[in-house]
């Protein structure tokens, strides 16, 4: 009876890493579809970590009692080894030359900036960092013009369309362009930059936002303690309906940018900004297989860039093409203006 017990359990256990296993899977799977043929399904991407971390645990497990059976979990973690050092890059971390030459760029949601205070925090921050080029998210109108002598002192020039502004110390070769795409609120701006001779497109993304109210993150937090079955229910269903739409606009907002830089193949560029999105998903996929991940290159561990309580998640990103080397990517947490950090990277350009 004792051996058929373990035999059982030994059994179930197995069974529950296989169905563990096909899970992990089916998040990558999901991220070669777009979220707009299947949007409430795509949703399990951000489960991704979840099943990550379970099979992890599986493969200790087996290791300690079970060694034969511990080439499950490493199989399945083998074939999506890419992703996982995508979503979580291990190395150690490496020092900066206060030094190097190489390009610096900011990437900020900035999170609209209700007064005074918090806009003064800003221009302090980006005064002390004196990057080369700086793109902002969620900033409010004719913030640059209020705030001119400023970006005089500074030496940028600027552009500004809606909530996203470019800041660069170089000039600019182009007037804005707006990629047109379907959005209720959001929008990506680009434009080309003189630097050493060359022509640089810069690409200022703000995909699609979930458009969550305090209340209903506050109600998500709540459903997972939430002993009223029916709470629960109909909180997921209204949370899901939410997420599943603004996801299947970011799919299509996805491609329209990629579809734009795609015309630009040969250019340096760098498109970065506040993609909603986890690298484990579609979108950032789709950036990826045009462009290299600042964040693969030079990151370490998960590198959350939204600070929301019980969202613990990078959705901020920085891509570059293979021009460039990213030589430093830091997520700046010395600052709380909003609800993101700002992305501090550093890019070397490559001798051709």
């Amino acid at each position: 009876m004792q051996n058929f017990l373990k035999r059982f359990s030994v059994s179930l256990l197995l069974g529950a890493n296989i169905c563990t296993t096909l899970l992990l899977w089916l998040c990558v799977a999901l991220t070669f579809v777009s979220p707009d043929v299947i949007p409430r399904l795509s949703l399990l991407t951000l489960a991704f970590p979840i099943f990550l971390a379970v099979e992890v645990l599986f493969l200790l497990f087996w290791l300690l009692f079970y060694a034969r059976l511990a080439l499950v979990p490493a199989v399945g973690l083998l074939v999506v080894g890419g992703y996982i050092l995508d979503y979580c890059p291990l190395r150690l971390p490496a020092d900066v030359d206060a030094a190097d030459s190489a390009l610096t760029v900011i990437s900020y949601n900035v999170g609209g900036m209700a007064d005074k205070e918090e806009r003064a925090e800003l221009l302090s921050f980006l005064g002390t960092a004196d990057a080369d080029i700086v793109c902002l998210q969620e900033l409010p109108g004719h913030f640059i013009e209020n705030h001119r002598k400023w970006v005089d002192s500074m030496s940028y020039h600027t552009l500004q369309a809606g909530s996203e502004a470019i800041l660069s110390r170089h000039p600019f070769l182009s007037d804005t362009i707006r990629i047109s795409f379907p959005t209720r609120t959001n929008g990506s701006l680009a434009c080309l930059i003189e630097l050493d001779g060359d022509s640089l497109l810069v690409v200022n993304n703000h995909l699609e936002s979930n458009h969550l109210s305090e209340e209903e993150k506050s109600e998500y937090a709540h459903t997972i303690t939430d002993p009223h079955r029916q709470t629960i229910k109909s909180s997921s269903r209204m949370l899901m309906g939410k997420l599943s739409e603004a996801a299947g606009y970011r799919g299509v907002q996805a491609d329209s940018v990629c579809a734009f830089i795609g015309r630009y193949v040969g250019y340096p560029v760098i498109a970065c900004g506040d993609f909603n999105e986890t690298p484990v998903s579609y979108v950032y996929q789709q950036f990826d297989r045009y462009l290299l991940s600042a964040y693969r290159e030079a990151g370490v561990g998960p590198g959350f860039s939204y600070t929301r309580r019980s969202f613990p998640v990078r959705i901020d990103h920085l891509f570059h093409s293979p021009h460039w080397t990213c030589t430093s990517f830091r997520t700046d947490r010395t600052i709380s203006l909003s609800d993101h950090y700002p992305l501090i990277v550093r890019l070397r350009k490559k001798v051709q």
